[in-house]
């Protein structure tokens, strides 16, 4: 999975959330889950040429927690990104040109 390091070129201190914000793709059949510190999300995305991506169909639980100015800025930029740069084991979100919305560093499970 790709834990989330930065959000709107803010590091993500995790210890200040519920828990760890993390984004996992299913290439089997396109779905989108995670956490964005406080609620689990899902959806649907699409890769295409020129490493294009859009995320569809979200939907998240609605708990409420202290702090999720983290999570709605996470939520929010997976409806706008369209594009992104793998670069060793960091995964940015990006918009056009514009600088990376969202940084995730990859965990490798056992």
């Amino acid at each position: 999975y790709w834990k989330l390091i930065e959000i709107n070129g803010n590091p993500v201190d995790s210890s200040k959330m519920m828990k760890e914000a993390f984004i996992i793709l299913k290439k089997e059949n396109n779905r989108v889950n995670g956490n964005g510190g406080c609620n689990g999300f899902f959806g649907t995305y699409e890769l295409k040429e020129g490493n294009r991506i859009s995320f569809s169909q979200m939907g998240s639980t609605m708990m409420a927690c202290l702090n999720m100015e983290v999570e709605s800025q996470l939520l929010k930029n997976l409806e706008i990104v369209d594009n992104y740069s793998i670069l060793n084991d960091t995964l940015s979100l990006n918009r056009a040109r514009m600088a990376p919305l969202a940084k995730f560093e990859a965990v490798y499970l056992r």
